[in-house]
C-alpha cells in the first residue's frame, strides 16, 4: 500500500509541476494574436485588421463608391465585347468567303485566278498560263512555276498575280480566292 500512496504522490507532484510549466509559459507569452505564437483571431480583430489594410472603416460610403466605379468598368467592358463580337463576326464573313471550293474544268477550258488565289490540283491535267515565271508559287515545293508548267496532282499554288489554269483534259481544283472561268 505504501508503494501505492508514493507512486500517487509522485504523480500529483508531476501534474502540479507540468500545471506550473504552463501558466508560466502562457504568462510570458508576448505574442501578437493572429502570429506564429498565437495563430487564434476573433472576427472583430479581422474585420479591424482588413479595415486598417485597406484604409477604410467599415463604413459604406466607400463600398458604394467602388461598387459605382466596377459598374462603370462592367459597361465599359461590355461595349467592348460588343464591339469585338462586331469584328469577329466580320472576320467570319470574310473567312466563310475563303473557304476552298470546288471547281471542275472540261478539256480546253481555263480558269483564271486572280491576286492571292490559292489552287490545289486534285485531279486531271491541266497547265498554267502567266505571263511572268514568278506570278506562281508551288507551295508544295517552294519553287516558282514557269509558263506552260504542268499542275502536279496534290500540290498547293499561289497565285502571286492574274494567271490562268488551262486544262488538257477533265480537271478538278480547289481554289480559294477570287476566280471566274473562261
Amino acid at each position: 500500500m505504501k508503494k501505492k500512496k508514493t507512486l500517487l504522490g509522485v504523480a500529483v507532484v508531476m501534474c502540479m509541476i507540468f500545471g506550473a510549466g504552463v501558466l508560466v509559459g502562457a504568462a510570458t507569452s508576448s505574442a501578437e494574436p493572429g502570429s506564429a505564437g498565437d495563430p487564434l483571431i476573433t472576427k472583430s480583430y479581422l474585420d479591424e485588421r482588413l479595415a486598417a489594410i485597406s484604409g477604410t472603416s467599415s463604413g459604406t460610403d466607400t463600398s458604394s463608391t467602388k461598387i459605382a466605379a466596377l459598374k462603370k468598368q462592367i459597361e465599359a467592358l461590355e461595349k467592348e465585347n460588343d464591339a469585338l463580337q462586331m469584328q469577329l463576326d466580320a472576320v467570319e464573313k470574310v473567312a466563310d468567303r475563303s473557304n476552298f471550293k470546288k471547281a471542275t474544268l472540261k478539256a480546253g477550258k481555263s480558269l483564271n485566278m486572280k491576286y492571292g488565289s490559292e489552287v490545289i490540283f486534285y485531279s486531271g491535267s491541266a497547265t498554267f498560263k502567266t505571263a511572268n515565271n514568278t506570278y506562281i508559287l508551288d507551295q508544295t515545293e517552294r519553287k516558282h512555276v514557269s509558263n506552260g508548267a504542268s499542275a502536279v496532282q496534290y500540290h498547293r499554288y499561289l497565285i502571286r498575280s492574274s494567271s490562268d489554269l488551262v486544262a488538257t483534259k477533265n480537271t478538278v481544283v480547289y481554289v480559294r480566292g477570287t476566280f471566274s472561268y473562261n
